[in-house]
């Protein structure tokens, strides 16, 4: 067993995010308080070599990532990445704070092995003390994460034949936080106590999550995202499914003018925004959520957060890292970045030493 959410030391680093469709990277420089983005960049990933979140060839993400790199303005020596899905555990709970550091670890442990559906042997785990529990000040919460071993070392080792040093594993919705939370200022201030949930959009899936008090505190994983759209503009419009995805990615959308097609996938989409609220809400005992927050290259269909906040009726957000922390040099050449934001999110940890 192995610690994998290595702790950060302000060490300049290259965020990674391993998508499915895409590999985006994000370098970041200044500090904490007043970064900006340097480079971004991102490739589309070598089909079928991105299977469930896994890496299933790693000579040919390599190469495709020795590629990317190419495309920064400068070589960097440290990275941060991400793993992903079903082989990924996080729980939240709690333990005494007033025990010593081996009782501690012993029935974090014990929690471990109740959570965890594989031999410990199989995992690499860490955790993370979050600070005293607010109904009960003399526990602390205790964030623990466990993923499978080999979904980690497969990772590290693309950076690895890139000459690369990965000086962080982080959990992809947890770098997905951080930089929402960089981003809305007013989740850490004037909005800290409210529920807001976080919809991010890739090709085959939907992450959710609810950040309260500026930390995650439940997250849901299912499949859906915006292939489905691209199914539905290839056999309403006949169209090769490279076109159709082209079309889609290109924003020729408005080129083809039956907007039944578009609005079929939004209603689908707040339909699962809805279930997953309402998941949230019975499971934890809250009334409800108070914002919303999109992400994801599915977020990025025009008009989307407009169609989400009326049928929602909510605040719907849709933050552009590369507009905002690039302060708009070069960031209309590249659209929208709500794509970048994971990659983002790990490439902060740059400047925080803590998991989250």
């Amino acid at each position: 067993m192995v610690m994998f959410l290595k702790k950060s030391t302000n060490t300049p680093m290259l965020g990674v995010d391993f998508g499915s469709s895409t590999i985006k990277a994000v370098a970041v420089s200044g500090d904490a308080e007043n970064f900006s983005i340097d480079a971004w960049a991102e490739i589309a990933t070598p089909k079928g070599a991105i299977r469930d979140f896994q890496l299933q060839d790693v000579d040919k993400v390599s190469q495709t990532f020795k590629q990317l790199l190419r495309m920064l303005p400068g070589k960097y020596k440290y990275a941060a990445t991400a793993v992903n899905g079903s082989s990924v555990i996080t729980k939240i709970t709690q333990v005494a704070s007033n025990i010593n550091q081996t009782d501690f670890e012993n029935i974090v442990m014990m929690e471990a092995e109740q959570l965890i559906p594989f031999p410990l042997d199989e995992v690499s785990l860490d955790f993370e003390v979050l600070g005293p529990n607010t109904t009960d000040p003399s526990r602390n919460d205790v964030l623990i994460c466990a993923a499978r071993s080999q979904s980690i070392a497969s990772a590290i080792s693309v950076f690895n034949d890139c000459d690369q040093t990965v000086k962080v594993v982080d959990v992809g919705m947890h770098a997905l936080t951080r930089a929402v939370v960089s981003m809305e200022k007013s989740l850490q201030t004037t909005d800290a106590n409210k529920y807001c949930a976080v919809v991010d959009i890739g090709e085959l899936s939907l992450s959710f999550g609810i950040i309260f008090q500026g930390e995650l505190i439940y997250s849901r994983l299912q499949d859906f995202g915006g292939a489905s759209l691209t199914r539905s503009l290839a056999t309403f419009y006949n169209l090769p499914p490279e076109e159709a995805e082209n079309v889609k990615l290109k924003g020729a959308l408005s080129s083809y003018t039956d907007i039944d097609v578009i609005n079929s996938y939004i209603n689908q989409l707040t339909q699962h925004i809805k279930r997953n609220i309402q998941l949230f809400c019975s499971s934890s005992g809250h009334r409800t959520v108070d914002v919303l927050v999109l992400s994801g290259g599915g977020s990025l269909i025009p008009g989307l957060r407009q169609q989400l906040a009326l049928q929602l009726e909510m605040d719907v957000r849709h933050p552009d890292p590369v507009l905002l922390y690039n302060q708009h040099k070069l960031a209309d050449n590249f659209g929208h970045g709500a794509k970048y934001m994971t990659a983002l999110g790990l490439a902060l940890r740059s400047f925080t030493p803590c998991q989250i």
